[in-house]
């Protein structure tokens, strides 16, 4: 994966690409072309990486991401520039892949698991990664294919804290759900992964 080992703590503010300058935030609502271009330029790719990761197809991504910031622009007149960008724009993003999931799963079954149960297992060490002992190469597709393998609120819980390094709290406000709950979500993908990839040793 190239990146630090996934860990339970790790960054509380609202994302890894600090947030656009303030002056910059108050013109969106006026839909001003500047600042349209500084949304657009910090935002796409990330938005665009968080789609691939959950929906592992290019084509379904890039289609994915323009209904995202297609509503974006709808949505920016309404926007209180005072809120922080990251979690709202990431709340669009997740519900676009929610309900391409539940569109999806009018065709055909998903796995379906309890995932916030008070008995769900936590992690002994929650500081380590789900990588085991694979090289680096073979870990970057296994943990790609492992991912894409997990309960899909596992999967978005994952993805915003590793890959986008939001905090429990805006990941909460993302998946309408407590901050307890996302941190038990979160445990629970770090130990669906190692499982996963520790299997065969």
């Amino acid at each position: 994966m190239g990146g630090p080992s996934p860990a339970a703590g790790g960054p509380e503010e609202s994302g890894r690409v600090p947030e656009l300058d303030p002056a910059v935030r108050a013109a969106l609502p006026a839909l001003d072309p500047d600042a349209l271009q500084q949304f657009f330029d910090r935002y796409f790719d990330r938005v665009y990486g968080y789609v691939r990761r959950l929906v592992r197809s290019d084509h379904l991504a890039e289609d994915l991401t323009q209904d995202v910031f297609l509503h974006v622009h709808r949505s920016l007149p309404n926007y209180d520039p005072e809120r922080p960008l990251a979690p709202w724009v990431f709340t669009i993003a997740a519900n676009k892949v929610r309900d391409h999931w539940r569109s999806r799963r009018a065709q055909e079954d998903r796995r379906v698991v309890s995932i916030d149960e008070d008995t769900a297992p936590m992690l002994a060490d929650e500081g380590a990664g789900p990588s085991g002992e694979l090289s680096a190469g073979e870990r970057t597709d296994a943990i790609a294919q492992a991912v894409a393998d997990l309960p899909e609120m596992l999967q978005q819980t994952f993805v915003l804290r590793y890959y986008e390094e939001l905090s429990f709290a805006d990941i909460g406000r993302i998946v309408d759900r407590n901050e307890t709950a996302v941190r038990k979500r979160y445990s629970r993908a770090l130990a669906e992964l190692r499982a996963a990839l520790t299997a065969d040793d």
